[in-house]
């Protein structure tokens, strides 16, 4: 399809031990050929050790893997070159190949390749740029599974079945005058429902991995002095907070993101909810209760050699409608008494010392069971962008004007018109039917050498 050949670095722009260079397209074996001093051993899939030379002068010893087309990531004939990490060896070899005219891929242009040569769909395609995105083992998880057809198989799925029901319903039409009735109006509008809730769960499901990738918003809240900075370091095992004995010490917000269970945490330390003293403490008390309102989860810190105080009992009769871990903290001391507030007192409390870091493991362990039963389908939901969202947004509109259509008894020949525009739709989602803008858009956000 590309007459063209091209190279990028397919490794990180540092100096490292080994460097990857990639080469795709016509002229990859030769240039290979002529520049490689071992190229009896070119061959598929084989790792030739050698040297790069230019004229006579050796650039680098290197390891050479030649892929033969079809066999390769692109579908066309590709060269990997491992040579060292040096950024001055890696632009000699890539000087090279500019002699050969062999040109700079763009960003994504080997993905690009890849999808335009059939070795991947749009949704494999975008999961790679996910995968090398991502900042936490959830997303790695969700982009592998997403390479490996996890949602090309619900879309091609939903597909096929908007295709034998229009197929269906376009043989009665050439029927008609036969008197012979492939599906009923009440059969389609069983099967268009149905297509529906499928879609609406595939948009539940893309929506829970988004908002995942996000970040599940985590809030440490509780009056002033109770010790939430100092769980805030334990937590981030880093002096990330200033502690100190004075109270109201934390004034604005302080935000990290961590990973709890595989899953992507946004933890805000927040000032002490208590009565504010000047200006700026009611700024910072006020921020505290906006991002209690937004978060997911609550940290509610309980000083414990305080138990638990009427000021503790009003934040908590604000926390009613939230997910809350109640904290126990400073058990460092009240060793011999800390049994007895936990038995006393009617909530789930959870001892923690966040000086020493015990309990810690048991408060760790309550979140994460809280974010995977509470957030659910982690396990089953998708990673996919906006340009998805959007198209699967669409689809149901489209079905639904066809449940509309259906009921009202409207001719098949308009029924069929709806659901070849679902099966377009559907066809955008995998890019069988995709225009060269929207693929610029995609694969422009791709790193070069990918």
């Amino acid at each position: 399809m590309f007459n063209d050949t091209i190279c990028a670095p397919a490794s990180a722009p540092v100096n490292s031990s080994l460097a990857i260079i990639r080469i795709s397209g016509p002229e990859a074996y030769g240039a290979a050929y002529s520049f490689f001093t071992n190229r009896e051993n070119i061959k598929h899939r084989f790792a030739a050790y050698g040297s790069v030379v230019d004229n006579d002068e050796i650039i680098d010893d290197v390891i050479l893997i030649y892929y033969k087309s079809p066999l390769s990531f692109t579908g066309e004939d590709m060269i990997e070159i491992f040579c060292h990490g040096n950024h001055l060896i890696v632009s000699r070899i890539l000087r090279l190949l500019g002699k050969h005219e062999i040109r700079i891929a763009e960003p994504g242009e080997f993905s690009k390749r890849a999808f335009l040569n059939g070795k991947m769909d749009l949704t494999e395609a975008e999961a790679i740029n996910s995968l090398i995105n991502a900042r936490s083992d959830w997303e790695i998880k969700a982009s592998i599974n997403q390479m490996h057809g996890s949602l090309k198989g619900v879309i091609d799925k939903l597909r096929n079945d908007v295709i034998i029901l229009k197929a269906d319903i376009e043989a009665g039409i050439d029927f008609s005058d036969q008197d012979i009735e492939f599906v009923s109006s009440a059969e389609s509008l069983n099967i268009v429902n149905d297509i529906l809730d499928s879609l609406i769960e595939l948009q539940r499901r893309c929506n829970t991995g988004n908002k995942t990738a996000r970040g599940i918003d985590v809030v440490l809240t509780g009056r002033p002095n109770v010790g939430k900075s100092s769980l805030l370091n334990l937590i981030l095992n880093e002096e990330r907070a200033i502690v100190s004995h004075i109270p109201g010490t934390t004034r604005d917000l302080i935000r990290e993101s961590i990973q709890i269970a595989g899953i992507r945490v946004n933890l805000t330390d927040s000032a002490g909810i208590c009565t504010p003293g000047d200006e700026i403490e009611r700024i910072g008390v006020e921020l505290s209760r906006k991002n209690i309102d937004n978060a997911s989860l609550v940290l509610m810190v309980i000083d414990a050699s305080c138990r638990i105080t009427d000021e503790d009992r009003e934040i908590i009769s604000t926390l009613r409608d939230k997910h809350v871990v109640y904290v126990l903290n400073k058990i460092d001391l009240i060793t011999d008494k800390c049994e007895d507030i936990i038995k006393s007192e009617p909530l789930p409390l959870i001892p923690v010392s966040a000086k020493f870091g015990t309990g810690f493991k048991h408060l760790e362990d309550k979140i994460a069971s809280i974010i995977a039963g509470e957030f659910v389908d982690i396990n089953s939901s998708f990673l996919v962008d906006e340009r998805i969202i959007l198209i699967i947004d669409s689809s149901i509109e489209t079905v639904q004007r066809a449940i509309e259509l259906l009921k009202q008894n409207e001719p098949p020949e308009i029924i069929a018109f709806e659901l070849d525009e679902l099966i377009a739709k559907l066809s955008d989602i995998t890019g069988e039917i995709t225009t060269e803008d929207v693929l610029g858009s995609i694969f422009g956000r791709f790193c070069i050498g990918k």
